[in-house]
């Protein structure tokens, strides 16, 4: 095995690498322009398509004689001189191709990106031209991304069946926990949305947090010359009316861009959830079942705005705001009912009427810095500075409808307000210089320092008068400060393309809590290794092995000991002793360049974190994150595009699970085992004279989280497009077709069973237009890039 290995990553040949950029006669950079490799006889070696800025990057090409061949349908083909090719890195002259006359229907077809496309080191879920992410939102589009899946009854996000992911957005990341998270992408529109980058095996560049990965959201950007936007407008129903609206503008000049955009998103929505637990209560037992029916009308709104400034040629300094803002208010009833056995008459039956208002805001300013030496060694520097603030106040409302003499009476009316604030202050600097022909180094270091505070306040009593709980309210506070640096080295041992890098992180946290008094102290320093081996085993194939190792600190809400009531029966809370897990992720990929792919990847943790259900006190029950023990999971990915006619292309992709979970629950040792599977099928249509459609879904096989056992789920979506004219667009999307539920879960412990099921508005229709204006059509700008753009890039 050993020497099998040796020989797939050393005794290769060698390749090089050749790229370009292609633009119309007025010197613009043209998008998704396809572009050619061909050998001297004309024979196609490979093929690409030019990125947002005409640039185009062969890899892995043996040295020989070639020619390079652009075309796209509006414009003539044009094509290189034979060139001879030594190896190396070589940069073609700039291929420029000239617009035809071409008719409205051949537009739809030419320089559409597939919605999912395979990179050396991410995923990557192209949303912008997708018609059924059209006038959703951003967790909706999420959803739609292979191997991610979003738990609605624990508002997190899970990436290849794992809880533990970063969420950035444009490089940046949110430091929000997982049910804020949510919230911030359920209140954005997916209309200001390029794609969606996901990154299972980051590198030592990145941060180390994040034990199942990165998802990194990328916002639209505009790079042409002058004054130019992009307006979109869109509405439509499920059982509640849904809207917008949003503005992208940009204005560029040869040394300066001032760009913004601003969307608006109202959506009205329901959550309905229903709860069934046998469970025991002494000698006795309970049987409870509680439905849950909130209304809710969410009002969005987010805004970006900044400034790029190039000093000279190799100096750029930039200035970007983003901010996001959500209310989210829900009313409705929850009624609980609890029997001694199901052939008996309820003991007790609760009827709760429960308001919540809910106002978050969440503000990020960046300041940024790039240098390039006249060695083309390039410094960057980052200062971020971060305000999250949520207002949340919960009222109970409840009325005893049934009630014996055994039964505890209901409190008539609870409130319980919790204000929560974070700062975030984060300062980064980059380094990368070439130190010889084939080896690059790259080095850099970061501070990071992050302040919750939360203010619990719970009061009780009657419906009349109400006094403040101490024993149920509380302050909260936590700060943690990260240090951290890197080194990578890229380069070539013997014939194979090698990166590795090393991180170190040294963490201090404090949590504090006054009542009850608590104090949680924790210092610890790891280092973080990565490595990635790249080697391609024949023209079109090409092989990568890539390591790290990684951690997942906890969120600041899941360690905050406050309690978030259900109804008065149920209710979730924080854990203030929890401790971050620690994950060894490996990963071996396979690509061909038709756009097959795969991968086996594994990922073994220790000290897993998840939350719990656990029953207490008769007929309640709490949610809770506990560190449970370790866990061992093995993916095996398989993607590839198919054309089944010339009017219908289809991408697949399916991932297989086999999960392993070693813990403690209801005072027994688990040995839990699952083999899992989840499909992802999209399919685009071309029906002619400027109408395109979509029918896009997933299926998830049963599967085990932990405790939890999830059963068969699916869900389809379609949309339809209507070009009007080049700069007009028409869409119409149905998301949820057969309105399954987006969540279901069993638990079976020791002594108790538990099921859920949750439901929300997904059966949507939306109709939707965008519209571009200014002027698209000017000399185009030279590439040049932000600190924060440069963050992310240089990770690829």
């Amino acid at each position: 095995m050993k020497n099998i290995l040796f020989f797939l990553i050393f005794a290769l040949p060698a390749f090089g690498q050749i790229k370009g950029n292609v633009q119309d006669p007025s010197g613009k950079g043209l998008p998704f322009v396809s572009v050619a490799l061909l050998k001297s006889d004309s024979t196609v070696v490979k093929a690409t398509a030019t990125d947002e800025q005409g640039n185009f990057v062969f890899e892995k090409i043996k040295t020989g004689r070639y020619l390079l061949t652009a075309f796209a349908v509006g414009f003539n083909k044009n094509h290189s001189p034979v060139f001879e090719f030594g190896g190396g890195n070589l940069q073609i002259p700039t291929l420029i191709i000239n617009e035809t006359n071409a008719q409205l229907k051949e537009i739809q077809v030419v320089g559409k990106r597939p919605f999912v496309e395979q990179q050396l080191d991410r995923m990557v879920v192209n949303v912008t031209n997708s018609i059924v992410a059209s006038g959703s939102t951003a967790l909706d589009v999420l959803t739609k991304a292979p191997g991610i899946t979003v738990d609605f009854q624990k508002e997190q996000i899970e990436l290849r069946g794992k809880e533990g992911v970063i969420v950035q957005i444009d490089g940046k990341q949110t430091y929000l926990a997982g049910a804020d998270v949510v919230g911030m992408l359920r209140g954005m529109s997916s209309d200001n949305i390029d794609k969606i980058e996901i990154i299972t095996n980051p590198s030592a560049k990145y941060d180390a947090a994040g034990n199942a990965g990165i998802i990194n959201i990328r916002l639209k950007k505009n790079v042409s010359l002058g004054t130019n936007g992009v307006l979109m407008l869109g509405a439509g129903s499920g059982q509640h009316f849904r809207g917008r609206a949003g503005i992208n503008l940009n204005h560029r000049t040869e040394k300066l861009n001032f760009f913004g955009n601003y969307n608006f998103n109202k959506t009205g929505n329901y959550f309905d959830l229903t709860l069934y637990r046998d469970q025991p209560d002494g000698n006795l037992r309970n049987y409870v079942n509680q439905h849950t029916h909130l209304i809710f009308n969410d009002l969005g709104h987010n805004a970006k705005a900044g400034i790029d400034y190039s000093i000279d040629k190799n100096t750029t300094v930039g200035v970007v705001f983003t901010g996001f803002w959500l209310n989210h208010p829900q009313d409705g009833p929850a009624d609980f009912m609890a029997q001694r056995s199901l052939s008996q008459p309820a003991y007790l039956q609760v009827s709760t009427q429960k308001s919540i208002l809910e106002n978050s805001q969440n503000q990020l300013a960046n300041l940024n810095f790039q240098h390039t030496f006249k060695n083309k060694s390039q410094f960057t520097t980052d200062f971020d500075y971060g305000h999250f603030q949520k207002d949340f106040t919960n009222t109970l409302n409840s009325t005893a409808l049934i009630l014996d003499q055994t039964a505890v009476p209901p409190i008539p009316k609870v409130i319980n307000s919790l204000n929560t604030t974070i700062d975030i202050k984060t300062w980064k600097a980059d380094y990368n210089t070439t130190i010889s022909k084939t080896w690059k180094l790259e080095t850099g270091v970061k501070w990071a320092n992050i302040k919750t505070d939360n203010e619990l306040v719970l009061m009780s009593g009657t419906v009349e008068k109400q006094t403040i709980d101490p024993s149920q309210s509380s302050l909260f506070s936590y700060e943690e400060r990260v240090s951290a640096g890197y080194v990578n080295m890229s380069g070539k041992i013997g014939k194979a393309d090698v990166q590795a890098g090393l991180r170190a992180e040294n963490t201090h946290s404090e949590a504090i809590l006054n009542s009850p008094s608590q104090t949680k102290i924790r210092d610890y320093f790891n280092l973080f290794p990565s490595l990635f081996i790249s080697k391609p085993i024949s023209e079109k194939q090409s092989l990568i092995f890539s390591y790290s190792y990684r951690i997942d600190r906890p969120n600041y809400q899941s360690i905050n000991p406050a309690k978030s009531f259900v109804d008065l029966y149920a209710y979730s809370q924080g854990n203030i002793d929890l401790k971050p897990q620690y994950t060894h992720a490996l990963e071996v990929r396979y690509s061909h360049k038709n756009g097959v792919f795969g991968s086996l990847a594994a990922n073994y943790t220790t000290d897993l974190f998840n939350v719990i259900n656990n029953v207490l006190e008769g007929n309640k029950i709490s949610r809770q994150f506990q560190n449970l023990g370790n866990s061992n999971g093995y993916v095996l990915s398989v993607g590839f595009p198919a054309t089944i006619s010339k009017a219908w292309q289809m991408q697949a992709t399916l991932l297989g699970f086999y999960n392993q979970f070693q813990f403690e629950y209801e005072g027994k040792s688990w040995n839990a085992k699952n083999i899992s599977s989840r499909l992802n099928v999209n399919n685009g249509f071309v029906l002619g004279k400027g109408w395109t459609a979509e029918l896009n879904g997933w299926v998830n096989s049963p599967r085990i989280n932990t405790i939890e056992e999830i059963p068969w789920l699916t869900n389809l979506d379609a949309g339809l497009q209507k070009a009007v004219s080049p700069k007009t667009k028409l869409k119409l999307s149905i998301q949820n077709i057969f309105h399954v539920p987006l969540s279901v879960s069993t638990i079976s412990g020791v002594s108790s069973y538990q099921t859920g099921r949750m439901t929300m508005d997904t059966r949507v229709a939306m109709l939707n237009l965008t519209y571009n204006f200014g002027n698209q059509k000017v000399k185009a700008t030279r590439q040049r890039r932000t600190g924060a753009e440069d963050e992310s890039r240089r990770a690829n």
